[in-house]
């Protein structure tokens, strides 16, 4: 697999983590450059938002043979399909859910009004396990890359029995094997 950290490194947004940090529409013009085969939603969420992150956690994937899609998939598919080596993550955020201090959050209000969430998450499909530089394991078959606060809370209102959508929207990427 070719990584990808030195290329990701040159796509750091000018000030980020800064108040003054480059427009997102600025950046993209870089990025797609670097990544033409990336989409906006997965640009904008991913890697612009969370480029340190990123860069620190998923620099040795193999960014530029990343293939895209836009699926729909049921909370049953979601349950038991998306991992996570950061699960104890997702279950603490999913409890913090009933804290009247998160319920004020944007976006349990917006996932328990709308039942589903509002951006996509971002999940890597591999046909194998794949061992982590930080000694972690991505279990095959799905994991999720990006989202954790949405797929807590998807969790806690299935969990609690609140209504939600029949279908959610996934981003999956797939990365052939060289």
């Amino acid at each position: 697999m070719i990584r990808s950290d030195r290329l990701l490194y040159e796509l750091e947004p000018d000030g980020f983590g800064a108040r003054n940090c480059e427009p997102w529409a600025q950046w993209r013009l870089k990025a797609k450059q670097a990544l033409p085969n990336f989409p906006d939603d997965v640009l904008k969420q991913w890697v612009y938002r969370h480029w340190k992150g990123v860069l620190c956690n998923w620099g040795w994937l193999d960014f530029q043979s990343m293939q895209f899609s836009l699926e729909e998939w049921s909370s049953e598919q979601i349950q038991s399909k998306i991992q996570t080596p950061h699960q104890e993550v997702v279950d603490k955020l999913s409890s913090r859910m009933q804290n009247p201090i998160y319920q004020r959050s944007w976006l349990v209000q917006a996932m328990q009004e709308t039942g589903t969430w509002p951006v996509a998450p971002i999940v890597l499909h591999y046909e194998r396990d794949i061992p982590m530089m930080n000694g972690k394991v991505l279990k095959a078959n799905y994991n999720l890359l990006e989202g954790h606060h949405r797929l807590a809370y998807l969790n806690r209102l299935l969990d609690d029995g609140l209504p939600v959508q029949p279908c959610h929207q996934v981003w999956v990427i797939r990365i052939p094997l060289h």
